[in-house]
């Protein structure tokens, strides 16, 4: 059942993920939901979207930057927290492309494209395409899905799903065999799309007005992406490929939008400040990124603040450590309580070989936010640089015992711990970071290496084996 499942989910949902920016003839493909009751349980919808985890992950497109994950989950906590999705978990995350596009995968996976968040003009509308991907999980729009390409062959769709994920490094692959065999059921998927893509706008706004945020901006979104799609010499963003807006649909949308009180609420720092590092890290050309700043004609989408904080990072890129420092400094006599500027100031400080003024800046951070995320990670990368491994050691542990598995912590722990020598401890944590990545393999690798190290204590020899019953578990799951 999980492999029948798998195979219509891969056909019906996880190819305009893949295909979107290759060719706009399969933009009739329905946009990725999650789970349901009937067709697809919520166990084997988890096994699903971790599995297709595994795959984006390997790709190396996800911004693991503390500050834009912490911003992404924040706008996502709050969406979800009006009591309109029940016991569904969801876990969003952003990907490091310049194309404009969301998705939502089984197991309430939802991924945002950087480009998406560069794209939109207020949080509003951030918020709003984030609702709508929500909105996908919770109509179980996946299940739905199956049951329309239960009308398939099944056969040749488990032909061009085997060619689809044999050639997984190559799309040009997938992209062929997926030709075989869409035409004849196209028609169907387009009809059913369009009726998805309403409901989610309709569910989507009612989330956004529980959380405070103005549904307007969703209807306000997508029509400036139609708008703009028309003298856009690369054709459509991938989002209309993927989300098809119809004049019918953009009307219904801005008339269920109008019913709504207008909400008031305004454009956080945070949204900002994402957006600077967002811009500086898709930048190809760091020292043109600066131009345009300096010229006040061309038009960089942020507010004086935001503006101030990306001279300061790109004068810290650019190794132009003095007018960096002032930038930051700067920014924090205004908001001395604001983590991003703690952060970016204590990066700069170790950058410039000012391990004791960076450690400073991240302990007072932490003495306001205890067990701050970005705080914590900085002030152990302080710690590591400046070779005091064993109170980075304490620091990540203690984050761990307090605030839970994190994978990047994790991974910062096993560089403390073999750096003091420590390696069968080192390599367990290593196996924690892969599993937290769902990435069992890997993860079985690494406990290995730990097995064979000399003078194991009792303790370890007891993780070792809870972690390889643990692995053997998931590796015998269909």
């Amino acid at each position: 059942m999980f492999k029948r499942i798998t195979v219509l989910l891969c056909l019906t949902l996880c190819w305009p993920y893949l295909a979107a920016q290759e060719d706009s003839r399969y933009s009739a493909l329905p946009e990725m939901g999650d789970s349901a009751t009937t067709v697809l349980n919520a166990e084997t919808a988890q096994q699903i979207g971790q599995a297709m985890m595994r795959q984006i992950q390997r790709s190396g497109k996800i911004n693991d930057d503390p500050l834009v994950q912490e911003y992404i989950q924040r706008i996502g906590r709050e969406l979800a927290a009006g009591g309109m999705v029940g016991d569904q978990h969801f876990h969003f995350f952003v990907i490091n492309e310049r194309s404009i596009n969301a998705f939502a995968m089984p197991g309430g996976y939802i991924g945002v494209h950087a480009g998406l968040i560069l794209a939109s003009q207020s949080e509003n509308e951030l918020a709003a395409v984030i609702a709508h991907e929500i909105a996908h999980v919770t109509q179980h729009h996946i299940a739905r899905s199956v049951e329309k390409a239960q009308q398939m062959n099944l056969p040749l769709t488990a032909a061009v799903i085997a060619a689809i994920l044999l050639g997984a490094s190559d799309p040009q692959i997938a992209q062929a065999a997926l030709a075989a065999t869409i035409g004849a059921g196209q028609q169907m998927q387009i009809d059913f799309t369009r009726a998805n893509e309403k409901e989610a706008d309709r569910v989507g706004m009612q989330l956004l007005a529980s959380a405070s945020f103005d549904p307007r901006g969703m209807a306000d979104f997508f029509l400036r992406l139609q708008e703009d799609s028309r003298y856009a010499s690369n054709g459509l963003p991938e989002f209309l490929r993927t989300h098809p807006i119809s004049s019918d649909r953009l009307a219904e949308a801005q008339e269920r939008a109008s019913r709504y009180p207008r909400s008031m609420r305004t454009d956080s720092i945070a949204y900002q400040l994402t957006r600077a590092h967002l811009l500086l890290q898709l930048s190809e050309n760091p020292q043109q990124l600066a131009a345009q700043l300096a010229d006040g004609e061309q038009p960089i989408p942020l507010g004086a603040e935001g503006r101030r904080y990306l001279q300061g990072l790109i004068h810290q890129k650019q190794r132009e450590f003095p007018k960096a420092r002032s930038a930051f400094r700067e920014l924090l006599e205004t908001a001395p309580e604001r983590i991003a500027y703690i952060d970016a100031l204590g990066k700069l400080e170790l950058q410039d070989g000012q391990a004791r003024t960076a450690e400073k800046l991240y302990q007072q951070g932490l003495d306001y936010y205890p067990g701050n995320l970005p705080l914590s990670l900085g002030l152990a990368e302080v710690l590591i640089a400046d070779d005091r491994h064993e109170q980075a050691r304490q620091l990540l542990s203690e984050y761990l015992s307090v605030q839970g598995s994190h994978p990047t912590v994790l991974h910062k722990l096993a560089k403390a711990e073999a750096m003091l020598g420590n390696h069968a401890a080192s390599h367990l944590a290593l196996t924690e970071y892969h599993l937290l990545r769902n990435e069992p393999h890997s993860a079985l690798d690494q406990l290995s290496i730990a097995r064979r190290q000399q003078a194991l204590t009792e303790y370890h020899a007891a993780r070792i084996e809870a972690y390889s019953e643990q692995i053997t578990r998931l590796l015998e799951k269909p």
